[in-house]
């Protein structure tokens, strides 16, 4: 069996679900508790593809801006990156660009993809699922929506950022 290791970076602004994505997908659960990352923290989880197994070290920055300065650290060697917003807060949508912009400037050449969270919160819901596909569309990279506390499509993140990194790879 072939192994690979890569290094994937989840950002966004606080409180958009970096950590509960994880959880969900490392650990299969969800809290409602709240806790910022202070700095960055990190886990690691393996996913078999086909007859390859995949160790992703994911990567957990805090959205504070006081940690600003240190995330082009953190983003340095990235594979790949998942970018988050709050479906129900519009702000977090509107400030991927600068997390766009920083991942692609201090990466060295790692994809991304964006990830509206908090689809459960349909009531709350302020940024349409359009928003997210017109964004994808307009800068190449794919698009999901999720629920850490469901976990629907957590899995499906993480996958498909393995198989992409398969692929590029190969």
């Amino acid at each position: 069996m072939k192994r690979f290791l890569f290094k994937v970076c989840m950002a966004g602004e606080g409180g958009v679900g970096k950590t509960s994505l994880i959880i969900r997908f490392c650990q299969n659960r969800f809290t409602e508790e709240y806790k910022p990352t202070l700095g960055a923290d990190f886990a690691v989880k393996k996913v078999k593809i086909g007859d390859m197994e995949v160790t992703l070290q994911i990567w957990d920055l805090s959205g504070q801006e006081r940690f600003e300065i240190m995330r082009k650290y953190y983003f340095k060697g990235a594979s790949a990156g998942v970018l988050v917003f709050d479906v129900t807060r519009p702000e977090t949508f509107l400030l991927i660009n600068r997390w766009i912009e920083a991942f692609y400037k201090h990466s060295g050449g790692g994809f991304l993809v964006l990830v509206g969270n908090k689809i459960d919160l349909e009531d709350k819901r302020l940024v349409p699922p359009q928003a997210g596909e017109m964004i994808t569309k307009w800068l190449n990279i794919p698009y999901f929506e999720t629920s850490a506390k469901t976990g629907e499509n957590v899995f499906d993140v993480f996958t498909f950022v393995a198989e992409k990194l398969l692929e590029k790879t190969w």
